[in-house]
This record gives C-alpha cells, structure tokens and sequence, in this order.
C-alpha cells in the first residue's frame, strides 16, 4: 500500500466487496462526481472459501479495469476476522454478525484512506439491495470520525437503480456469486434449501483446481479471460449438474486397510463384504452390487498417470472419469461403483459415504460471426 498517496488529490477510497456491486457502484461515482478521484480497496476476509475469494478479487480486477479505477487488493485476515465472529455463528443474516462484518470491513478501510490522504471513503455495500442501507451509513459516518475521515454516503439503489444494476453486471458479464461470502451465511442458506455447503467441501479424487465449487468457478471464467484477449464475442450459459462428493471411502482386505482410488458416482447404501468372480483385462468383477476393481496398471495409459500413487495425489478430471465408465460400459451410463487399485484382491469390504446435488456452473460459449448477427 505504500506505493499510493493521493494527497491532494481529491480522492475517495471505495471499499469493495464484490464485482456486481462495485461495477455498479462506481459507474455512478464517476457519473455523479466527475470532479473526483477514486480507487478501489479490496478488503474481504469474511469471503469463504479463499477459491471464493480468488474468484471474486479476480472478477473485481477485470471490473476495475474496464472502468479504468486503480485498485488496492489488502491482506486475507481471514483468522482475525473468524476470531471476531466467535459467539455470532447462528446470527441470521441481518443480524448481529453482519454487523460485526460491517464494521471490520469499514474500519480497515477507514484506517487505509486516512494513510493513504484519501478525503474519504466509502463502500460498495450499499449497493446491495440485500444489506439495510441507513445502518450502513450510520456506521460508515461513526466510523470515519473515529478515523479523522469523511464517508461519502450515497444512495445508488433507489428510482430503478437496482435494476440498473442488474443490466450493467449483465452487460459487463461478470461473475454472480449466490451467497454473500461467510461460511456461516452459507451454512444456513444452504440447510434451507435441504443441501450440503459444497462449496466448503474439498474432495481428493479430482485434481486441486477443481476440488471444490469456487475452484471449479475459477478455472472455469479462466476460459471468459482467453476469448476476451482473443476479441471473440461469446455468451455466458449457466448449466445444471448434478456434482458429485465423496465424502468417505474405505477400502479394507482381511481388516487392512487398501490404498485405492474411488471413482466418482460411485454409491453404496451399507458397507459391503464382497469376492472378485473373475478378473478380466484388468478389470474385476465383483460378486455384489456391481462393484468393479481395476488394476491400475491396466489402465494407466487410458488415465494419463505415471504411477498409482501420483493418481492418489492428483486426482483425475471429471471428464476423465466419466469417459472410464464409458469405456468400461458404452450402452449406457454405468452406477456401477469403481475402484481402482494397485494390485489385484480377491475378497474386499468396501464402503463408499458419498452426496451428489445439483448446482449451477457457468460455461463460455464463443460465438461465430453468423450466430452474433442474429
């Protein structure tokens, strides 16, 4: 942060809390006070995951850009802030909690204009329609005098604002996270539409960059930066899949317990003792529940992995795995549970605890010059 210093400058400092907000937020400021200077302060450790935050700083920095406003990005307090929060987890949102993280967003950013010889700041949190604006600017107001700064209060919401909003995250396409940024609002959010937080679940049997939703997100708006530096237009499609975790597996032969690497959509009700029948070009077939064994060795070049442990440590695609139960079966899709190990077993327990749900991923599609024209 040393690097600026804006005095005399006639600059506010605009905390940011996401992309949809601040591209709203300070096209209105530059509309409104053409006679100002402003720059953006990234400053979110209530944000969860820290993939979340990634891909939500990354959106913000693209935002910025485009709109020409520089950006400081300050440190991931994430342990200060969880620290705070003790006592507050089951507060509703609204509540006392969110307070809390008003307050400790705002303060830092308080701290930051005054050394930085910002005029003012202010906050991109009022652009939220979800958040309560005058408790906002009461904070906002007590919370510059006790830093010697002045907060520019500013109402960006009202006569169709949020609406326009809406049209300019849409235009600008930038990413709509569903849920506010704290583990704790999610938790909830997600308990009442009957489903499990997947977003805090890291699953080892896929590679790391897609280990968890806002990893997958990531990687995914990797694609939207590629198509903008190429110039070619595209459109944004949000896809339903059904998301696959596994949540525990355990694979054990005469009570010891058997490296190996279960492969996704792989279900079983109970555990389960279970013999090979026979083994066949590396595959064996169990006498229960369809369970499948592969002998990784057989199919280490169809997997793309040196050595079975490497598979252990990196996981393989999705894609990769749903193209092995093609090829072990390609009338149809095969439920069928597969294991891949090392060595060949004849008897087995096998025992898989595993959570699929539906959720929303986005997609970039590019567009041909025909299709742009329609």
């Amino acid at each position: 942060m040393s690097a600026y210093d804006f005095k005399n400058q006639n600059t506010t400092l605009v905390h940011i809390c996401c992309s949809v907000d601040s591209h709203h937020f300070l096209t209105e400021l530059l509309e409104r006070y053409p006679h100002k200077n402003f720059c953006g302060f990234f400053y979110n450790p209530n944000i969860h995951p820290f993939e979340e935050y990634e891909m939500r700083l990354s959106d913000v920095k693209r935002s910025c850009e485009m709109l020409g406003i520089p950006l400081i990005v300050g440190e991931y307090h994430c342990k200060e802030w969880l620290e705070g929060s003790k006592g507050l987890e089951c507060e509703p949102e609204k509540g006392e909690r969110c307070g809390f993280c008003f307050d400790f967003r705002l303060r830092k950013s308080a701290e930051v204009a005054h050394k930085i010889h910002c005029v003012e700041f202010t906050s991109t949190l009022l652009a939220s329609p979800l958040k309560a604006q005058e408790e906002l600017f009461s904070r906002g107001e007590k919370i510059a005098q006790e830093a010697h700064v002045s907060f520019l209060a500013i109402d960006v919401r009202s006569k169709g604002g949020t609406k326009i909003q809406g049209e300019r995250a849409k235009s600008a396409k930038l990413y709509r996270q569903n849920y506010c940024g704290c583990l704790y609002a999610l938790k909830q959010q997600r308990e009442k539409s009957q489903k499990i937080p997947f977003e805090l679940f890291s699953t080892l049997n896929i590679p790391k960059e897609a280990r968890n939703l806002p990893a997958l997100r990531l990687r995914n708006f990797k694609r939207r930066t590629e198509l903008e530096r190429e110039n070619q237009d595209y459109k944004i499609v949000r896809h339903k899949v059904q998301c696959y975790r596994l949540l525990k597996g355990l694979l054990t032969c005469k009570g010891e317990v058997i490296p190996s690497f279960i492969c996704n959509h792989s279900f079983l009700s109970r555990v389960t003792k279970s013999h090979i029948d026979f083994w066949n070009r590396g595959v064996g077939y169990a006498d229960k529940e369809g369970i499948l064994l592969l002998e990784f060795e057989s199919f280490a070049e169809f997997l793309g992995v040196k050595d079975f442990w490497e598979l252990l440590r990196e996981g393989l695609s999705d894609e990769i795995q749903l193209a092995l139960r093609y090829k072990l079966y390609p009338k149809g899709f095969l439920a069928s549970p597969i294991v891949i190990v090392e060595q060949k077993l004849q008897e087995f327990c096998l025992e898989i605890v595993a959570q699929v749900q539906e959720e929303i991923l986005e997609d970039f599609i590019p567009l041909t010059s025909s299709q742009e024209s329609l």
